[in-house]
């Protein structure tokens, strides 16, 4: 199984002037998906801790996803601290650098040389357009890891991590069939509830289970993977009737 770790980067969220609403939002996605968020983390924007971050992050995740960090400010380093830590060059993405270029000259304004730093990628990266502002965003693979580079607004971040990082990372996950299914009890709490299954909490691999207290009632998720949709849905089902 995945292990996956959201890496949020923003001084702000550490001095609690933002609440990290992207880190919930992208594991929920990525639940769905069959895919399970181990870690969540939070660094400043300073280059030697998010090193220090992203080293950690590598020492118990496969996939590392970052939020923030890059846009056009002295303070946005994502990309260049990721690109130094692997060794490798930032290169300039015409497409994204073109977009930039017509913004401004359609607005009748002078584009600061530090636009540009939006359009810069790490190499060998694949791109991910950001269809809501310049920051762009990036998929990258090495030997060991993947990584996910994503803008920090939300605004920018969500229909990219759905519409481009999702069908790349449910391709190189390769299960490529998902069935999820949704219980709901009541009139139990949701400690009584886990303890009673305690033995599948236990034992899950494929299918997994997860508890999720709501109001006046216990919600349980359980997600099957397959090489087919019929695998996947049997799997479900077998430990649906062992509830």
């Amino acid at each position: 199984m995945t292990r996956t770790e959201i890496i949020a980067v923003g001084t702000e969220i550490l001095m609690g002037q933002i609440v990290n609403s992207n880190a919930a939002f992208i594991s929920e996605i990525l639940a769905n998906q069959g895919i399970y968020v181990y870690h969540h983390t939070a660094v400043g924007d300073n280059p030697g801790r998010l090193t220090e971050v992203i080293k950690n992050a590598e020492d118990r995740s496969d996939l590392i996803i970052l939020t923030g960090g890059l846009g056009p400010t002295e303070d946005d380093l994502t990309k260049q601290t990721l690109a130094k830590h692997l060794g490798k060059k930032l290169v300039v993405d015409e497409a994204h650098m073109q977009k930039i270029i017509h913004y401004y000259e359609a607005q009748n304004k002078v584009m600061t040389e530090n636009n540009k730093l939006q359009a810069m990628v790490i190499e060998g990266a694949t791109v991910l357009k950001n269809e809501f502002g310049f920051a762009a965003g990036m998929y990258l693979e090495t030997k060991t890891h993947r990584y996910v580079l994503l803008p920090g607004p939300p605004s920018e971040m969500k229909p990219m991590f759905q519409n481009q990082a999702i069908p790349l990372l449910a391709k190189a996950e390769g299960n490529s069939h998902l069935q999820s299914k949704i219980l709901r009890f009541f009139g139990i709490g949701e400690s009584k509830l886990a303890d009673d299954l305690k033995d599948l909490i236990h034992q899950q691999t494929n299918p997994t289970l997860a508890t999720y207290a709501g109001e006046n009632e216990v919600v349980i998720r359980i997600t099957a993977t397959g090489e087919t949709k019929e695998e996947a849905a049997e799997k479900l089902l077998d430990l649906k009737l062992r509830f």
